[in-house]
């Protein structure tokens, strides 16, 4: 009987103990079930703190191979660009065919501008950077910035594609105008031919001489055939891996050269206006392209 009472005693305490609480108790030792929080609370706590220790470690480790990496790189001779390559989703390939007329170009227009942050000192920026021309021997007071073009007049567009397509249309004056396209990582500052976007296999471009057109990549020359236009359209199929430069007349779209590219990352339009007062300007595609003379439209032997 004692026991009874003993053990009736000590529920009462229990069940006043729960209501001063705010609760009734489990019927677990409430020591033990404090003791169980606790300790998982300071577990988690610690994996907490090994996961986050473990994050800022990694994310050290990472900068510090991608400076070292960077550094290495900077030896054009091997031709490592430190950038991480494209996978192009499901979503951006398409089948839709590609376009033939200039209306149908015109559903990819894009508006780009040069970037006064690269353009080589003697190149000269006008009409809210829509048109560069070379002024050499002249320079301009352009700062020095690591961006900027050191040796090749060379300039790019502010703006980059990437995994859509696109189509501009600049028009060119000059005897050794190039335009095309080229990646981020282009040496800005160094001499050797693989700086220029008609030297390097990350590069691709058209060049008019006055005479007649080629296509460059590579530092490998490839002669065309295609009559001489003052007007170029530029179309990028960048899932497409495609890049298509067309002679633009008020009633056709004439084809001058397509490069098959293997895109790899976001590209810009680069420029390089090798001679004294070469030009391009960048067209508004609300300016409908003007009648050539008889003498321009003549297709080259």
């Amino acid at each position: 009987m004692a026991s009874r009472r003993t053990w009736s005693t000590a529920a009462q305490r229990w069940r006043r103990a729960g209501r001063s609480w705010g609760g009734s108790l489990p019927s677990a030792t409430p020591c033990c079930s404090w003791s169980v929080y606790i300790g998982l609370k300071d577990k988690l706590s610690g994996i907490r703190k090994v996961i986050t220790d473990s994050t800022v470690h990694l994310v050290q480790l990472l900068h510090n191979y991608k400076e070292k990496l960077q550094e290495f790189a900077k030896d054009e001779e091997y031709d490592i660009r430190t950038q991480v390559s494209a996978v192009v989703e499901r979503k951006y390939r398409t089948s839709k065919p590609e376009p033939s007329t200039r209306q149908q170009f015109l559903q990819y227009a894009c508006d780009i501008t040069f970037d006064p942050d690269t353009a080589h000192r003697y190149l000269r920026l006008q009409e809210d950077n829509r048109k560069v021309t070379n002024t050499t021997p002249w320079e301009h007071p352009y700062p020095d910035l690591p961006s900027r073009f050191l040796h090749w007049r060379q300039v790019l567009s502010q703006q980059s594609l990437y995994l859509h397509r696109y189509y501009f249309e600049i028009e060119i004056s000059g005897a050794g105008t190039y335009v095309g396209l080229t990646c981020k990582g282009i040496d800005r500052k160094g001499e050797e031919r693989n700086s220029c976007i008609s030297g390097n296999n990350f590069s691709w471009s058209l060049h008019w001489n006055g005479k007649e057109f080629s296509a460059w990549h590579s530092d490998t020359e490839t002669p065309l055939k295609a009559g001489p236009f003052r007007r170029l359209g530029i179309y990028i199929n960048f899932p497409g891996g495609m890049l298509s430069f067309y002679g633009v007349e008020p009633d056709a779209m004439t084809l001058v050269h397509r490069f098959d590219c293997n895109f790899s990352e976001p590209v810009y339009p680069a420029f390089w206006l090798s001679k004294k007062e070469d030009t391009i300007r960048i067209v508004d595609l609300g300016e409908e392209p003007e009648k050539p003379a008889q003498a321009s439209v003549k297709a080259a032997p």
